[in-house]
């Protein structure tokens, strides 16, 4: 059980780092260049300069929520499944703990592996989220 978590952990982290490369530093570094213009303009007045930066920054609020909402859907989708294993141990009525361990570690394990072929297509769709930035 241990190594499908660490397994899935990894996936996720690694999905996260090329989102990142790919796409959220391309946003950081627009966003960035624009806040550096607001700054070219020695005439704007403080407010106007304040509402520049801001609409600059929130490109990088805006992509980083899309992605942390898709993220926290894997992690919801993936505790849901957890739960479900749990309520099947219940609902079992097996007496035998060790095969009610083995049956429920077993169901996790299936859920781990169920989130890991479908990280592609989350990545694909967070993808789509963020080249629209």
């Amino acid at each position: 059980m241990e190594e499908s978590q660490r397994k899935l952990n990894d996936s996720i982290s690694n999905m996260a780092a090329t989102l990142h490369r790919d796409y959220l530093r391309r946003i950081y570094g627009d966003a960035f260049n624009c806040s550096f213009r607001c700054t070219e303009d020695p005439t704007m007045d403080p407010l106007k300069f304040s509402q520049c930066v801001e609409k600059c920054s929130s490109r990088i609020s805006n992509a980083e929520q899309a992605m942390s909402q898709e993220m926290q859907t894997v992690q919801d989708r993936l505790m849901r499944c957890i739960r479900s294993c749990e309520d099947k141990a219940k609902d079992s009525g097996d007496k035998d703990t060790n095969r009610l361990q083995s049956g429920f570690e077993s169901c996790v394990v299936n859920c781990a592996s169920e989130i890991q072929q479908l990280l592609p297509k989350i990545q694909n769709r967070i993808s789509d989220q963020l080249k629209r930035f």
